[in-house]
């Protein structure tokens, strides 16, 4: 008995489940619930769909006892469409014309999403009159029943038209849709009324353009035909666009805000359009007039490639020059910060910051300002030159001459920087002891045009000996100086005839020549004086040639020598004087 009870408990829980869960739906997450003013031609199990394409499946069907109204229960058992809005609207529609019927619900675009087991209002629905049942009230009896149910019915409902009127509008989409399509109509009446009187523009445009419209239809035949053979890609392009306008979207947000970041900047160009179109309307003649600079500037190209390939040994030598410039520019810094150190100041001055003394940059910077400061003056209109003429005994301090002559000016009138004031208490450089000396000359000349090239210096001419004829009884003559020999100038030596020599004649062998001032070695024998060299006796010269002796020879000729004339014996000595090395 016990196992008995315990099955049938099992057995009711299982079918108050499946009761509970298929039913009434309540319990499953995708099940909604609309409420129709009429339900005719619905059945449990029939099709349900979104936005026209099937969804799901009608799970139950029930009367609403409060409010008369017909309450369908619907499941979504495909995904993607489970996302209905709060602006959902329901229709019921014919399927077929054997009377099946379909719920059919526009998901709405309101950004409330329905939660599931929610109830459609019936404000939000509609529903579709058979045409079968329109067919029948024109039969009798029909016909005469529906006379008599109008006849009550306007007694019936008598004071209640708007609820009538509303119920008429939810019973008949079509006069809905009449309704809206008016209101539009209505709304847009200032728009048909130009449509109406450009109509025979564009009627009599149409008719001009006869040929034109006629191929737009053919074109547009065509197009239709190949939209229809290539069905297939173009569903399957359909059926992508949904998730490629979901990826749009992000973008074209973003290009929103760009679009919204770009208006100021699209304002200021607005503004500016005048001028760019004016600068634009001036830049045709502007390059037109540029074209010769343009083609003159290629000429120019073409020889400055030239100077700039030749330009390459320039460049490699200041690129030298500046290997050397930091060394410079080191040396320069040194010199420009010892000009500017106050403490290599010449003097301390009490007129310098801290006493301490001017700088060179200071003293020189000084010295400008009080060379303007002194020749002119400035009056807030212009800079005027000033002279100042004055009577005393400073008048007569002008040159050092001034200050010689009478020293007490130095005392009343001096005033100098330094201790030194040259030509006063120390030498002057730049005066000459001797003005008409040939340094005073040329440093006068190099003042007065420096750039005449100095003078070149002339070399002394040497004087010129007048050779004259010995007498008979006087010693030879001293052997003539060589050039570059004793440091003496060149002298000219006497001419000398030398007979010519005798073929067949006896050589005569070189006699030394000894070391007489001014001759040195090798034009001479070093140490002949302390042996005597054999000579040659000496004989007397022709008439018409007269003697001639070397040096250091005529004593010591006493030796015997071979027999040959004594006029060509002397002559041989000479030219061997003259040709020794």
């Amino acid at each position: 008995m016990r196992r008995a009870l315990v099955i049938l408990g099992l057995v009711t829980a299982l079918g108050a489940y499946v009761v509970l869960t298929s039913g009434f739906g309540g319990a499953r997450n995708d099940t909604y619930w609309v409420e129709l003013d009429n339900a005719f031609g619905l059945i449990q199990g029939g099709d349900l769909k979104v936005a026209g394409v099937r969804a799901g499946r009608i799970t139950d069907i029930r009367l609403d006892k409060r409010t008369k109204h017909a309450l369908v229960g619907f499941r979504i058992d495909k995904n993607g469409f489970g996302s209905l809005r709060g602006d959902v609207h329901c229709d019921s529609r014919p399927q077929s014309l054997i009377g099946e019927y379909f719920l059919d619900c526009l998901p709405g675009t309101s950004p409330h999403k329905l939660k599931p087991g929610a109830r459609i209002p019936v404000a939000q629905t509609s529903s579709t009159i058979a045409p079968d049942l329109v067919n029948d009230i024109l039969r009798e009896p029909e016909r005469e029943r529906l006379r008599i149910i109008v006849s009550e019915l306007g007694a019936g409902v008598a004071g209640r038209g708007p609820e009538l009127n509303a119920a008429i509008r939810r019973a008949i989409p079509a006069l809905r849709e009449t309704d809206k399509v008016l209101a539009l109509l209505g709304d847009q009446n200032k728009t048909l009324q130009d449509l109406t009187v450009n109509a025979d523009t564009v009627v009599g445009d149409l008719a001009a353009n006869r040929k034109d419209v006629g191929r737009f239809v053919v074109t547009a035949n065509d197009t239709a035909q190949a939209s229809a053979e290539r069905r297939p890609e173009i569903a399957a392009g359909l059926q992508k666009l949904p998730g490629f306008l979901e990826q749009l979207q992000p973008t074209m947000k973003a290009l929103g805000e760009v679009a919204d970041r770009q208006t100021p900047a699209l304002q200021n160009l607005d503004a500016s359009a005048r001028q760019i179109t004016d600068f634009f309307d001036r830049l045709g003649p502007f390059a037109q007039a540029t074209r010769p600079a343009i083609r003159s500037l290629g000429q120019a190209s073409i020889t400055g490639d030239k100077a700039a390939k030749a330009a390459g040994p320039t460049v490699s030598l200041l690129d030298g020059v500046a290997r050397g410039t930091p060394e410079v520019a080191k040396d320069l810094s040194m010199i420009l910060g010892h000009l500017d150190d106050r403490r290599y100041a010449i003097e301390k001055d009490p007129r310098s910051p801290g006493g301490e003394g001017y700088t060179g940059l200071e003293a020189l910077l000084q010295y400008v300002y009080d060379q303007t400061t002194s020749t002119a003056v400035y009056d807030q209109n212009s800079h005027i030159f000033k002279v100042a003429l004055f009577a005393g005994e400073c008048a007569n301090y002008a040159d050092a001459k001034t200050v010689k002559d009478d020293p007490s000016l130095l005392a009343k009138c001096g005033s100098f920087l330094g201790p030194d004031q040259p030509g006063i208490t120390t030498e002057d450089i730049t005066r000459f002891s001797d003005p008409r000396s040939d340094t005073a000359r040329n440093v006068a000349r190099r003042r007065s045009d420096p750039a005449a090239p100095p003078p070149l210096p002339t070399a002394p001419s040497p004087p010129v000996p007048t050779p004259k004829a010995p007498a008979v009884n006087e010693p030879a003559p001293s052997a003539p100086a060589v050039p570059g020999v004793g440091g003496a100038g060149g002298v000219k030596p006497p001419s000398v005839t030398v007979p010519p020599v005798t073929p067949g004649a006896p050589s005569v062998p070189n006699l030394p020549v000894p070391c007489v001032p001014p001759l040195r070695p090798p034009a001479c024998t070093p140490n002949l004086g302390s042996a005597p060299a054999a000579a040659p006796p000496a004989a007397a010269p022709p008439a018409s040639t007269p003697p001639v002796q070397l040096p250091g020879i005529g004593a010591r000729t006493s030796a015997a020598a071979p027999s040959q004339p004594q006029g060509s014996g002397r002559s041989q000595q000479l030219l061997d004087y003259l040709l020794k090395p």
